[in-house]
């Protein structure tokens, strides 16, 4: 009975010593936010349909989850890029805003794959400023290409929280306008 005992702890002892949580260097996350989400909230601010395509890796996936829909590469390339350039042609403004909940990467540093929310907002003629039209959790894999991290996954969808559970993450990412 002891034998089984100890085997019980040494086999439980083991599953927790190998799901121990990697921690991502600072040095890694800076550089993520720097090459993925400011630029990408940039591109939103400034509807720079130029400056959200280079974020992206040419063999892109992009899954819309409430939709069924999966799209890659330069066709959905064209169909996002449209969509900012339609915003600029209409005089409309757009605003986005990240959390990071998780990050996992790869012992290279080389891939890595992050969750988290998103806050959209956007001003329409009649607006004085932009205004929060809603929140969504997204799920992205980024992989380092020429040393720049790029998008190469993307799915989302629209869920139900409030400013406050957005505003309680730990990691924000947001423009000041």
């Amino acid at each position: 009975m002891k034998q089984l005992f100890t085997l019980i702890t040494l086999c439980f002892f083991g599953v927790s010593v190998a799901q121990e949580t990697k921690k991502i260097s600072e040095e890694t996350m800076t550089a993520i936010k720097k090459d993925i989400w400011i630029p990408f909230m940039e591109a939103y601010a400034n509807l720079d349909s130029k400056k959200l395509r280079s974020i992206h890796s040419p063999d892109i996936v992009r899954i819309y989850l409430d939709q069924n829909i999966v799209e890659n590469g330069q066709s959905y390339m064209d169909n996002f890029g449209g969509f900012l350039d339609d915003m600029r042609q209409r005089d409309d403004r757009l605003g986005i805003a990240f959390t990071i909940l998780t990050t996992a990467i790869d012992e290279k540093e080389e891939l890595a794959y992050q969750t988290g929310y998103y806050r959209f907002s956007s001003k329409r003629k009649d607006d004085p400023d932009l205004v929060v039209r809603g929140y969504g959790l997204f799920n992205v894999g980024l992989k380092k290409e020429d040393g720049v991290w790029k998008l190469w996954l993307d799915s989302d969808k629209r869920i139900n929280i409030d400013a406050a559970e957005f505003n309680s993450q730990d990691i924000i990412y947001e423009l000041n306008y």
